[in-house]
C-alpha cells in the first residue's frame, strides 16, 4: 500500500470514527414547558396515519382509523446520566379518555419501548402488538397509562416471557431488583411502578436494595407519585415523559445496571387509545419508525455527524484537510528515510 493511501485510509477511518460519536446529554426539566427540548434532535411521522390494531402477522397492513388523539406528529429522544426523556407531539390531544360517567372508561397509552441489549433475538417484534411499521427485538417500556378519564400510571413494562411458567419467573426476577432479557412475546409481560421511598400501600414489595415495587394492570389500581412522570402542555398536543433508569432494574443479582451511559439502543414511539372517542369506535394507534442504534453519551458527547454528500460542514472539511495534511507528512518521513 501506498504512503499517500496509507494516509488516505487513517484520514477516513478517523472521520468515520468522529461521525459515530454518542449522542450528548440533555438537561430537561419537567415541567411542561417545552423551551429546553429546543435543542434535543427532532423526528416526524407522517402526518392523519393513524390505524387500527387488529393485524398481528408481520407481513399485514393495518386499516385506517380516525383517530385524531393518537396521531403522532413530532417525537424526540435523550438521556442524561440518570434518567431517559421522551417527547411527544399529537395532532390530538394526548391522554385524553372519555370518563365512564359518559360511557365506557376510555383508555390511552403513551408508550416508549426499547431494544436494551441491541439485540433482536431478545424481546418481542412490534407487530404482535398490532403496532406499525414492525421492527423486532424490544425488551423494556417506559409507558404512560390514562384511564377513565384522568392519569393512571406511569410504569415499566417486560416483555421477557412466553407463558405462565416463565411469567412467574420474570416477575420473581423483578421482585428481586433485576431483569432477564430473553425472547417474548407481546402477551406475556410483567408491569410495574418503582418508589425510591417505599409508600406503604397494600401489596408492596421491597426490592433487596431498600426501594418498592408495586405490579400493575391495564385499567388500575392507580399509583401516584412513582419516578416515571409525565406533564403535557396546556393544549394537549405536546407531551414530556421522564423514567429514571433505576426503575428498569439491574441485568443479576447484584449485577449492573439494565442501562447505563455508553449502551447502545434502538427506541420507538407510539401513541395508543381505545375506541371510545374515534370514529367508528375502533381501537387506533400510531408507531413511528424506530431511532436505531441510540448511543447514550457522557456530557463530553457530541452529536453524530450526518454521512450523506454534502453534508459533513466544516467538521468534515478540517478532518479532510488534516488526513490530506497527515498522509503527506507520512510521504515525506517515508522519502527522507
Amino acid at each position: 500500500m501506498s504512503t499517500l493511501r496509507r494516509g488516505l485510509v487513517g484520514m477516513v477511518l478517523f472521520t468515520l470514527s468522529f461521525a459515530g460519536h454518542a449522542e450528548p446529554i440533555y438537561r430537561i426539566s419537567m415541567d411542561g414547558n417545552f423551551d429546553d427540548w429546543a435543542e434535543v434532535p427532532s423526528y416526524t411521522d407522517p402526518v392523519d396515519d393513524q390505524h387500527d390494531t387488529d393485524q398481528t402477522m408481520a407481513t399485514d397492513v393495518p386499516a385506517y382509523v380516525d383517530h385524531e388523539d393518537v396521531d403522532l406528529v413530532e417525537f424526540k429522544f435523550t438521556h442524561d446520566e440518570d434518567n431517559f426523556y421522551g417527547y411527544f407531539k399529537s395532532r390530538g390531544v394526548i391522554g385524553r379518555t372519555l370518563n365512564s360517567g359518559a360511557g365506557t372508561g376510555g383508555r390511552y397509552y403513551v408508550i416508549i419501548t426499547i431494544d436494551m441489549d441491541n439485540d433482536d433475538s431478545t424481546g418481542y417484534p412490534l407487530h404482535e402488538g398490532g403496532y406499525f411499521p414492525t421492527t423486532t427485538g424490544y425488551d423494556l417500556n417506559m409507558e404512560v397509562e390514562y384511564f377513565d378519564g384522568t392519569f393512571n400510571t406511569g410504569h415499566y413494562l417486560l416483555h421477557g416471557c412466553l407463558d405462565a411458567t416463565t411469567f412467574m419467573a420474570s416477575e420473581a426476577e423483578q421482585s428481586q431488583g433485576y431483569v432477564t432479557l430473553v425472547p417474548g412475546n407481546y402477551d406475556c409481560y410483567t408491569q410495574w411502578v418503582w418508589y425510591d421511598t417505599p409508600p406503604g400501600y397494600a401489596n408492596e414489595i421491597i426490592i433487596p436494595t431498600g426501594e418498592a415495587i408495586y405490579w400493575v394492570v391495564d385499567k388500575g389500581p392507580v399509583y401516584p407519585d412513582s419516578i416515571v412522570e409525565i406533564f403535557l402542555s396546556a393544549d394537549g398536543h405536546e407531551a414530556e415523559m421522564k423514567a429514571p433508569f433505576r426503575g428498569f432494574m439491574k441485568d443479576g443479582p447484584g449485577g449492573r445496571p439494565i442501562i447505563e451511559l455508553g449502551d447502545t439502543i434502538d427506541v420507538s414511539f407510539s401513541l395508543e387509545a381505545s375506541g371510545e372517542l374515534a370514529v367508528g369506535a375502533q381501537w387506533a394507534s400510531d408507531t413511528a419508525d424506530p431511532i436505531n442504534g441510540y448511543v447514550l453519551g457522557n456530557k463530553d458527547a457530541t452529536t453524530p455527524l450526518p454521512l450523506g454528500p454534502y453534508a459533513i460542514g466544516f467538521a468534515g472539511v478540517f478532518l479532510i484537510i488534516g488526513g490530506i495534511l497527515s498522509s503527506l507528512a507520512f510521504a515525506r518521513r517515508q522519502s527522507i528515510k
